[in-house]
This record gives structure tokens, sequence and C-alpha cells, in this order.
């Protein structure tokens, strides 16, 4: 969890029809215990109409983008993120991410669908510190591309939309780890390496 936390963090109330054709509001003050199962239980509970979230100030610019490196190097960056990303600030968010590199617009060409490991950094306070807190991160080995430069949030919030495209249908699945261990890492390194549709990615939070 970053400095803001999660999305579900901020939610503040939500408009809910229940299963049974019911309308009604739930919030800390409404309907808390419906308010507490709603964060949580996905779609049991009813279907959400509308949410109302806390809004919090970051930018309008930040140091924000991904960095590549050749998926072969995976190994080497797990093990350097898993130590540094221990002592940074609670302003860096991170993503790490496996997958074919995507075939947008701000990846060369000749990039496209290439195996890679990425880490994508946001950093919610002021450019100059975020530049030194990713600066080790920057200078692990021989990065093949790198994204990570100030930019307008809402620029970096729509950076990866191409690679969702409308319409499609997207399965995921997640486990929770208290830690990278050195075993996890080379099983990760080693089945990523395995991955063969464009459209698969394996993201660590």
């Amino acid at each position: 969890m970053r400095k803001y936390g999660l999305t579900i963090d901020q939610l503040l109330a939500v408009d809910l029809v229940t299963a049974d054709g019911k309308f009604v509001k739930a919030s800390q003050r409404e309907n808390p215990d419906l308010f507490w199962g709603v964060r949580g239980g996905g779609g049991n509970f009813g279907i959400v109409t509308e949410f109302e979230f806390r809004l919090n100030p970051v930018g309008p610019t930040v140091l924000a983008g991904p960095v590549f490196w050749l998926m072969e190097e995976s190994p080497n960056v797990l093990r350097f993120y898993r130590d540094w990303i221990t002592d940074v600030p609670d302003e860096l968010t991170t993503i790490v991410v496996h997958r074919r590199a995507p075939a947008l617009p701000v990846i060369p060409p000749e990039l496209h669908g290439v195996p890679v490991v990425a880490v994508t950094c946001c950093y919610a306070g002021p450019v100059e510190e975020g530049e030194k807190v990713v600066r080790p991160l920057k200078q692990l080995g021989k990065p093949i591309l790198d994204l990570c430069a100030p930019k307008p949030f809402l620029v970096h919030q729509a950076m990866f939309d191409l690679s969702f495209k409308h319409g499609w249908w997207y399965y995921f699945r997640s486990c929770n780890l208290a830690t990278l261990t050195d075993e996890i890492i080379d099983i990760v390194a080693d089945r990523a390496l395995q991955m063969t549709s464009p459209m698969t990615a394996f993201p660590i939070f």
C-alpha cells in the first residue's frame, strides 16, 4: 500500500440495487454493514449504479512510466526490486510486469512482441525527489527502454489504455505473497519465458 492506499480505500458511498430490486445508499453512516460488505464482496450484494470517491491531490505533473529490460534479465531485476522497494518513500507506487512488449505508439516497433520485464513507477510527490528515488532502478543493468519521465498524471493514467481493447473479455487470477523469495523469483523468471500470447501478462503489485 503506498501513500494513498488502494482505490477501494477512497470509496465514500455507493448507490446500489439489491437482488430483490430495492434501491439503497450505503456509506459509513448509512447502511454501514452493507457498505462494509460491498467494499470486499464483489457482486454478491447487488449492482452498484454509482460510486462516490475521495479525491487526493496528485501532480498535475508526476514522474511516471515503465522501465523495460529483456525478460532474460528477470532474476536480476526482481532481486534488485525486492531489496530496493523496501526502502523507498510511500510516494512511490510500482508494478512489475512480465509480458511481450505491446504494440503501442510509445514503444519502438522493433520491440513489439519482445518478451520483457518492466517496472512501472509513479511518484506522487515532487518530480525532483522522484528522480532521486528512481535513479538506482534506471541504472540497473542495461534497460532496453526507459519511459519513466515527468508527465501529466492523466497522461500516465491513460498510458496503457490501448493494451486493453474495448469489448474484449479479460480474465484475472491472483494470490498474496509475503515476500519475493529467491525460489519464487526463479519460478517467475522461468515461467514468464514460457508465455506465448501477446495478451498474457503477469503483474506484481
